[in-house]
């Protein structure tokens, strides 16, 4: 049985969080990488632990260019019944790319032309995500909300209900408008619920390349190529273990105030060795120091890619069954009891500190135990939670672990005894009372001895009166 004196709010509420995050294992921007980063908004997690490797401006915002059309893409992929359902293709789905504004020309494309009619939402699904058709995202708006407008507010709702702060979106296709904007974080958790919730998305973000039905302009048919250099086999940025997600540029945009130089997006994954990355890059350069093109985000994702996969092990922290503190048990066959953990604990961690932990030591990893209970008394049960141990790692709780009794403790009869007998002295009524009581004692002792004087001086008075009168007392 465990006994809890003074169980203050603060313990409490203490303990509802742990409870709560006890699984959970976090470490928000723990390690610098070893390379030069380009892009101004950087969000890498490890999606094995939830780790955050990098976090760079990651709630800052920023012009998503085409990685808008993740969104579009869930938005889409969640409404539609059938994928190989014909779609409509009207002039208003490429009217704008023609009238004019200089921030929505030259756009990338699939080609899909007005009347066309052998276009399928898979078409465009892989016509929006793999060449980044900005025609596509159109005709997959139009088809499924009936207006552009109305489908964005689609991706705005799904945007909150996914958990964005910093997002808002104004067009399906990602073309520059002054509010159409995100966060790297956002995008983060954007592409996390793609990845996660929507069976069939990374299929088609992580195609290569896509074959589309002829039309006017290509009476054979053609195919559409990937923007994404992380997963062409020619680009000096290939890597064979990344796949998808997303590629988004913008040159320059305009407004107002005249002309501005844009910047490159880009959401990718990562799997190699039992691994798994997700990056989010936003406003890395579009032209080098001579002023040439130059994809700076396919080069950061490249490079951060390399030094995670290098330098990151998993790796066992806090083993099962690891002795971590002590407790004194009060009325108990024995006094002292150890506490263990009840599961073992690994995360992601430098390859040298990793490499400390397998030597026994830990390196810059700290632990603090919180007792959960100011007195524990017996009987005490096999694996009874008694207390809770956060793991630190440059300042950061990456774990909260239960400690538990590594055995049972029976409760001592004669200890039991002793400690309900000292139990009484330690109460602030037992010494007036005995007080009281010897006050009581000695009061009625004295009363019995004047009691006793009195029926003496009554006897005597008795006899003498007796003698007297010739009368014999009894």
């Amino acid at each position: 049985m465990l006994k809890a004196k003074k169980f203050s709010l603060s313990l409490l509420s203490f303990l509802i969080i742990s409870m709560i995050f006890s699984s959970v294992s976090v470490c928000a921007a723990a390690f610098v990488p070893d390379t030069e980063v380009h892009s101004e908004g950087v969000y890498m997690v490890n999606l094995d632990t939830g780790i955050v490797i990098v976090a760079q401006n990651e709630h800052e915002r920023y012009y998503p260019a085409s990685t808008t059309k993740i969104m579009t893409c869930i938005v889409a992929m969640e409404h539609i019944a059938d994928l190989d359902a014909k779609v409509i293709i009207t002039y208003d789905a490429n009217n704008e790319f023609w009238e004019g504004d200089p921030n929505k020309s030259d756009v990338s494309n699939c080609a899909l032309e007005a009347g066309q009619e052998n276009i399928t939402f898979r078409d465009c699904l892989y016509g929006l995500m793999v060449p980044s058709g900005c025609d596509a995202a159109n005709v997959l708006a139009l088809n499924i909300s009936g207006s552009i407008p109305e489908f964005v507010e689609l991706m705005n709702q799904k945007a909150q209900e996914i958990g964005c702060t910093g997002t808002h979106f104004s067009n399906a296709h990602g073309l520059w408008e002054a509010d159409n904007y995100s966060t790297p974080y956002d995008m983060y958790l954007i592409s996390r619920y793609a990845y996660d919730n929507v069976p069939g998305f990374m299929e088609i973000c992580d195609t290569q390349s896509y074959d589309f039905p002829p039309n006017e302009w290509n009476p054979d048919g053609y195919t559409k190529y990937t923007s994404n250099p992380l997963i062409t086999p020619s680009s000096d940025f290939y890597l064979d273990y990344v796949h998808g997600i997303k590629t988004g540029s913008i040159n320059y945009y305009y407004d107002d105030a005249g002309t501005h130089e844009g910047g490159r997006c880009l959401v990718s994954t990562a799997r190699k060795n039992g691994y798994n990355y997700m990056l989010v890059t936003m406003q890395a350069p579009y032209f080098n120091d001579a002023g040439e093109s130059y994809n700076y985000s396919a080069l950061d994702h490249y490079n951060l890619y390399e030094w995670a996969l290098n330098n990151f092990v998993y790796a066992t922290v806090v083993p099962e069954g690891s002795i971590c503190a002590e407790v004194d048990v009060e009325q108990g066959e024995e006094d002292r009891l150890q506490l263990v953990t009840d599961f073992s604990f690994s995360t992601l961690l430098p390859n040298e500190l990793a490499e400390a932990i397998a030597e026994g030591g830990t390196g810059p990893i700290q632990k603090k135990v919180t007792y959960l209970y100011e007195q524990v008394i017996a009987p005490v049960t096999k694996g009874e939670v008694l207390a809770q141990m956060d793991v630190i790692y440059q300042d950061e709780v990456i774990a909260t672990m239960d400690l538990v009794a590594v055995k049972s403790v029976e409760r001592s009869q004669l200890a039991y005894v002793a400690d309900r007998a000292r139990s009484l002295f330690d109460t602030s009524w037992f010494l007036p009372l005995i007080a009281l009581l010897i006050v009581l004692i000695l009061t009625v002792a004295v009363l019995m001895v004047i009691r006793r004087r009195r029926l003496v001086r009554e006897a005597k008075r008795k006899a003498r009166r007796a003698a007297r009168s010739g009368v014999k007392y009894r």
